[in-house]
């Protein structure tokens, strides 16, 4: 395969959401554009769904940058390598939608959760009675708590029972429903429509060749090849008209001509390439050209 271009949190009894999600703690690898350059982090999920997943990364992450994954799920051969976008960030915690999901990594995300919703419904009330023991367990820590200050005033004496334990223990309790009220809005959000501000579009002020713009290209991006156009032995050019902002990122790109089941592939990996700055009277200015990847079968 080569490439090339052409002329050419709420309360936890709050209402239920539509796209359920599952606790999973694996490793996890990301890739995000940093000036240009891909910056790859490591870090792990909290949890997932069909639609995205909560992870803990070691670094700080942009609401609306887009970002590439990279994981394994529990009992499956095949990773899952997808594209997703910031919608929500609390400390070193982040709210990931998945873009653009090919249907095989979609049919694995789909087949892990519903197996593991599955094992749930194998054991009803599991997960409330967990809930029910924790909370039970922090109640008895609670009264322990305040009859060891009880036992440990003298009767009788007019000593007060101290009360900073009592106030350090009910911040953190709020703080911890702060944290999880503030966890939940953050999946609210990312199972909601995308922010308009996300999908604003850069118009572009000329068309510039595809040749010329080639030479203004410092970051390219292979694309994968989908496993269902190699197993019907599909091959081409995707022919793509794309838009390259004045910072020289491709914030739009669709296909003009090729094969649909290679057209995705194709934007998928454009999307992720950098160019210098198109100048035009000393300054940058958002250009329109095309771009052509070639798909090609190894013999």
């Amino acid at each position: 395969m080569s490439t090339g271009t052409t002329l050419a949190p709420l309360p936890i009894n709050g209402p239920k959401r539509k796209v359920p999600r599952y606790k999973l703690a694996i490793p996890l690898n990301l890739t995000v554009l940093r000036a240009g350059v891909p910056d790859s982090l490591r870090g792990r999920t909290l949890e997932i769904g069909e639609g995205g997943m909560g992870v803990v990364v070691a670094s700080q992450l942009l609401l609306g940058e887009s970002v590439r994954v990279e994981f394994l799920l529990p009992h499956m051969n095949t990773p899952v390598r997808a594209t997703a976008v910031v919608r929500y960030r609390h400390a070193m915690c982040f709210g990931l939608q998945f873009l653009r999901l090919p249907d095989e990594q979609q049919s694995i995300i789909r087949y892990w959760t519903r197996r593991e919703a599955e094992v749930q419904l194998a054991a009803p009330g599991l997960e409330s009675s967990s809930t029910n023991a924790a909370l039970a367990e922090h109640e008895e820590a609670a009264q322990s708590a305040s009859q060891e200050l009880k036992e440990s005033a003298f009767a009788g004496q007019g000593f007060r029972i101290p009360r900073l334990p009592l106030l350090v223990i009910c911040i953190l309790g709020l703080a911890l429903s702060l944290a999880w009220w503030r966890w939940q809005q953050g999946w609210q959000e990312l199972e909601g429509p995308i922010p308009s501000k996300a999908s604003e579009s850069v118009k572009p002020q000329m068309q510039v060749p595809a040749d010329v713009m080639r030479q203004h290209l410092r970051h390219e991006v292979s694309p994968r090849y989908p496993e269902n156009a190699q197993r019907a032995g599909v091959q081409g050019m995707v022919v793509l008209d794309a838009v390259v902002s004045e910072a020289g990122a491709v914030t739009q790109v669709k296909a003009t001509s090729g094969p649909d089941s290679l057209a995705e592939a194709a934007i998928d990996a454009v999307r992720w390439w950098r160019y210098d700055p198109y100048v035009v009277n000393g300054q940058p200015v958002a250009v329109q050209t095309t771009i052509a990847v070639n798909f090609q079968l190894s013999n």
